[in-house]
């Protein structure tokens, strides 16, 4: 019988071998080293998995002379889908040089400039193939070859999908295994060109250290929390680098690089990452926010919701008044303050119970109840504040701010209620029994004098336990700016918001519109050189035309792969099957099917384009902010040097203003 190779003309020099769905040989093709492979007889059977094979098969000819192993033939003809027809096959070139893997095992832990240029170029060929759309989720470094001139091929990419189902329903068996596979494979989620970053970070790490950052477990079985620091295992490694890494590692596609290229412009040093802003809870809904985002993009909320009292009017105080000593109370109060304050909380350690209990040294660093947790806060922040952290189960109160006093309990009202009734029936009894003027008079002199004792007691009570720290355990965080509504740039980003858009667009559009918003307040702070501004920015419109474009093009592909369960249509294919059904029924679900695959990858395509649209924009926000306004930025320095001479006349005893403070004004002043 003659096998598959010597029907195609070809010379075998090694196999076959099983390898992933292939059966694959080496082989000679008119002279030129090749590789043979065919997809395995018992999948080739099923229709679904066949046309899956052919497609993207199909897929890797169309991107071939992208660093990709060229295509040369594949079959069989005239239709591989065909059911009837031998299981169908590729062949392709087979460059020459070292795999990734032989080069790691051989060379890690490199020299840190030698795996950087080694990664930099792997990264720039992976930039290329997902400007076409692809996303190769198997990068491993079998599939890597180094050819002869450094440059990498990747030869097996692409043929992940022929074992599974669409990654929005179902998780790979053998990327499972994978310690390159990015978490997000392995969930029900939509995957992105940001997964193959998660690729290259192990690579890197592993080239630079000599070992993977999660060791040998499979994917699936990675313990929780993010891997080790590049510079625990490499200390000399440049701190840029080991944040690359970590970025490259991040579970969140999120926190990752925007794309490879930004990866292999880090490792070239021609740039850097752009930073990454610190993330502050929404005080609404509690997802994480930039800072600077007053509208928060997960629940459409203020972001900040307790702010203070308005300049003159009397702030109100939220005070904790006892705590057990359960751990999880202090977690719930720990969790509702950390969305509430600018910057990191105190620690909360409370004398609680019997304050013999503590040493001298807990006892002056413990605080002590009851405590002002907020001072100030205007009537309705300190009533939702409060009636949040009630809801928690913890005891509080609201206290007036006005000179350090607090309200007084209803057990301190009713107590003074008692007293001046006691005191009023006294003095009544008095006049009544003596009788006479003098015995009025005493009467009056009696109630004169507990009034005054019932008003010192009550102005007593109110500063007896008040807390003594005067600025409050926490400051709440400052809201920010108005977006200026009036700015189209910002007014269009914000409606692509609206209605709810999938996360990871959210979490797109969210970044470019802060970074258009800090573009539209740096202009209004430099108005003299606003044309030069607009002139170093004047793409920015152009890429939100595009932002709009690819925005609308990915939400009309997710209404329609909504409609498309491929679950649903794998077990209605092998229910038409058993069945026996009309071919033509069965051509229908295929077709579904292959619409589904059709979609995916549409919808990676855009969303590349979406995400080198924002690079592009982030970049010429970067510019625009780096122009300023030379008469805008004296007159900042002017103030601050009036504010820093303000403060020091202020701490400055009475009488004693330094000699030289008339003369420093005046220079400031003159600039």
């Amino acid at each position: 019988m003659t096998t598959l190779p010597e029907s195609l003309g070809l010379t075998v020099l090694d196999g076959p071998r099983r390898v992933g769905s292939e059966l694959r040989w080496r082989v000679l093709d008119a002279g030129e080293p090749a590789v043979l492979g065919q997809l395995l007889p018992e999948l080739a059977r099923d229709a679904s998995l066949r046309r899956r094979y052919v497609r993207d098969v199909e897929r890797l000819a169309e991107l071939g002379g992208e660093g990709l192993a060229r295509v040369r033939r594949r079959g069989p003809q005239p239709d591989p889908r065909d059911l009837a027809a031998p299981p169908p096959w590729r062949l392709r070139d087979d460059p020459p040089g070292e795999t990734l893997e032989a080069w790691l095992e051989r060379r890690a832990p490199a020299p840190i400039d030698e795996a950087a240029a080694v990664v930099e170029a792997l990264a720039r060929r992976i930039h290329r193939l997902h400007a076409h759309g692809a996303v190769i989720r198997d990068l491993n470094p079998r599939h890597v070859v180094l050819g002869e001139d450094g440059q990498p091929w990747l030869t097996d990419v692409g043929l992940a999908r022929v074992d599974v189902l669409s990654t929005r329903t179902a998780a790979s068996l053998l990327l499972e295994a994978s310690p390159y596979a990015a978490p997000e494979l392995l969930a029900h989620t939509v995957v992105d060109q940001r997964a193959d970053l998660y690729g290259l970070g192990v690579i890197l790490f592993r080239a630079i250290t000599g070992s993977l950052p999660h060791g040998d477990e499979p994917s699936l079985l990675r313990p929780p929390g993010p891997p080790p620091r590049l510079r625990a295992a490499r200390s000399e490694a440049p701190s840029a680098l080991d944040e690359l890494v970590a970025r490259c590692l991040a579970e969140d596609p999120a926190l990752r690089p925007g794309s490879a290229a930004e990866i292999a412009d880090a490792l070239q040093g021609t740039a850097a990452l752009p930073e990454l802003d610190a993330r502050v809870p929404c005080q609404a809904c509690g997802h994480a926010l930039r800072p600077g985002q007053r509208l928060c993009t997960h629940c459409g909320k203020l972001a900040v919701q307790f702010l203070p009292a308005p300049e003159g009017e009397r702030g109100l105080d939220v005070e904790l008044r006892a705590i057990d000593e359960h751990a999880d109370s202090r977690a719930r109060l720990h969790d509702i303050l950390s969305a509430v304050a600018d910057g990191p909380l105190p620690p909360l350690n409370f004398l609680v119970g019997d304050s013999r209990m503590y040493s001298k040294g807990e006892r002056e660093r413990f605080i002590k109840l009851p405590v002002a947790l907020v001072r100030g806060l205007g009537p309705d922040s300190a009533n939702a504040l409060d009636a949040r952290l009630r809801d928690a189960g913890l005891k509080t109160r609201i206290s007036s701010a006005d000179r350090g006093s607090r309200a007084l309990t209803r057990r301190e009202r009713v107590g003074l209620v008692l007293g001046g009734s006691a005191a009023l029936a006294v003095a009544v009894g008095v006049g009544v029994v003596v009788g006479n003027t003098v015995g009025w008079i005493t009467a009056l002199v009696l109630l004169t004098i507990a009034t005054f004792v019932l008003v010192g007691a009550a102005i007593a009570m109110r500063r007896r336990k008040t807390p003594r720290n005067p600025e409050g355990l926490i400051r709440v965080r400052p809201s920010p700016a108005a977006l200026p509504a009036s700015d189209p740039l910002v007014a269009r980003l914000g409606a692509l918001l609206q209605d709810d858009p999938p996360a990871d667009l959210r979490e797109q559009i969210g970044e470019l519109a802060l970074a258009v918003q800090r573009l539209v307040d740096h202009r209004a702070r430099n108005l003299a050189e606003a044309e030069e501004i607009d002139a170093v920015t004047a793409p920015v419109a152009r890429l939100v035309e595009l932002v709009e474009a690819q925005v609308r093009a990915i939400r009309g592909i997710d209404a329609e792969l909504a409609r498309l369960d491929e679950g649903a249509l794998v077990r209605a294919l092998a229910a038409a099957e058993a069945r026996g059904e009309p071919e033509a029924t069965r051509e229908e679900l295929l077709q579904g099917l292959d619409r589904l695959r059709a979609l995916e990858d549409a919808r990676a395509r855009r969303f590349h384009r979406l995400l080198e649209a924002a690079r592009l924009a982030r970049r010429a926000v970067e510019l625009g902010l780096a122009v300023h306004d030379p008469k805008a930025e004296h007159e900042r320095q002017v103030a601050l040097a009036l504010a820093s001479l303000e403060h020091d006349e202020l701490d400055a005893p009475e009488g004693s203003e330094p000699a030289a403070l008339p003369e420093a004004r005046g220079a400031a002043a003159s600039g």
